[in-house]
């Protein structure tokens, strides 16, 4: 059920053994359905604001593990209590609503083992929230599919580490992101060069630099 997704797949791989986990905008559940299927996780809390996509989730998984599951409507961690799952998944969603979600179920977040997040846009929104708001970085990791490039980050609570680029420059698909990111900029510089702002220029510029580092960052690794 995974098997088609390359993404899935890295969530899959990253999520560690688990008495109860959670899985927040669960959608289908096809994660959720990996993690049982493979006993990695004993149980899981699915959570979605989604109604239909809670109902097609519970359909997914009440045909193989009735008693081991359970589908709760809400916004996020707020169906939840803190201490009821060790562990979390937030895939498929934006960073800034990630680090919306991750803020506002506080106090389930901070009664966790581990939580992983997976942004399909925006990771920098993520990155800084996670630098500013007390976490430590477990595992970074960078998959392509379809041509698009995906950072997931096992976090936990308690922690300073501060998060940028620079944690999935050992990333196999790192290198090939990175050059992509940069002659993009590179397009975006050129754009609003003619703009004659300067700041809108100098922040053009220090992005291009910036990618040009992390390219050769990663290019001295191998």
């Amino acid at each position: 059920m995974i098997q088609s997704s390359k993404r899935l797949q890295a969530v899959f791989h990253m999520t560690p053994k688990v008495q109860c986990v959670g899985d927040i905008g669960c959608d289908h559940g096809y994660i959720s359905h990996a993690l049982l299927e493979a006993n990695r996780a004993e149980k899981v809390i699915a959570t979605d604001i989604s109604l239909p996509s809670l109902n097609k989730a519970a359909s997914l998984l009440s045909g193989s593990f009735k008693g081991r599951f359970e589908t709760r409507l809400g916004d996020g961690f707020a169906p939840m209590a803190p201490g009821e799952i060790q562990g979390a998944i937030i895939m498929g969603m934006g960073g800034q609503l990630i680090a919306d979600i991750i803020s506002r179920g506080r106090d389930v977040v901070d009664a966790l083992d581990w939580c992983i997040v997976q942004p399909m846009q925006g990771a920098e929104d993520l990155f800084y929230y996670i630098s500013r708001e007390g976490f430590r970085l477990l595992e970074a990791d960078l998959v392509e599919e379809r041509g698009k490039f995906y950072p997931l980050m096992k976090i936990a609570p308690g922690g300073s580490d501060s998060v940028s680029w620079k944690d999935f420059i050992g990333c196999d698909d790192f290198l090939p992101m990175a050059e992509k990111e940069k002659t993009r900029l590179e397009g975006v510089a050129r754009a609003v060069e003619v703009s004659g702002k300067k700041d809108l220029i100098d922040k053009a510029e220090k992005d291009v630099v910036k990618w040009e580092a992390y390219i050769e960052l990663c290019r001295n690794r191998q």
